[in-house]
């Protein structure tokens, strides 16, 4: 398990650094696949001056595992708090996750049984844009075509209201997204016609 540390206007002290990692490699007894030397663990803490809350720290901690993402975030009032938080997300994400892998075979394909299909994922964090005032962030995905319950499978792993994927079925660009109600949702895109003169 590699770890690798962003601050974002504060400065982690050595003994939070190790706190951290302590509770990161703790994770890797849930599931060999988590303690896997090629998995990447980015821990991203920031300080927020938000007035109407005390709980102006954020941790986010995002696990590159083989087959999926993994990733939890929390505030808090603490870094150590936030890690707290943040690792028990992570447990269930990772029950989860582990329920996930037993339905493929050693070469990571899905079983015949499942109705699932095969997902590759490949993703680039690339440096904060300037070029675009509003945009921050921008992330670059690579993704093999997959099927609706594969996208909420994915979802729930990462932990967000929405998934973005192309549907095997339709070959159309999807969003699947959390109700309030704790059901599903699918959003369908396709381009208009005219678009494409």
């Amino acid at each position: 398990m590699q770890i690798s540390f962003h601050e974002k206007n504060l400065t982690l002290n050595a003994n939070q650094k190790e706190y951290i990692t302590d509770k990161i490699e703790a994770l890797g007894t849930y599931g060999e696949r988590i303690d896997d030397e090629s998995t990447q663990v980015r821990v991203d803490v920031e300080t927020n001056k938000n007035k109407t809350t005390d709980k102006n720290i954020t941790v986010q901690v995002t696990m590159y595992v083989p087959h999926a993402v993994i990733r939890a975030e929390v505030f808090s009032t603490t870094v150590e708090e936030g890690v707290d938080l943040a690792e028990e997300k992570l447990r269930k994400q990772i029950e989860r996750y582990k329920g996930k892998i037993s339905r493929r075979d050693k070469a990571g394909k899905w079983i015949p049984t499942s109705t699932l299909e095969e997902i590759t994922a490949t993703q680039e964090v690339t440096p904060e844009v300037t070029q675009a005032e509003r945009i921050s962030k921008r992330k670059t995905y690579e993704l093999d075509p997959i099927h609706e319950e594969e996208a909420i499978e994915q979802l729930e792993l990462v932990a967000h209201d929405f998934f973005a994927f192309l549907n095997v079925d339709t070959n159309r660009f999807n969003i699947v997204y959390k109700r309030e109600d704790g059901s599903y949702g699918l959003l369908d895109y396709g381009l208009k016609r005219d678009s494409l003169v």
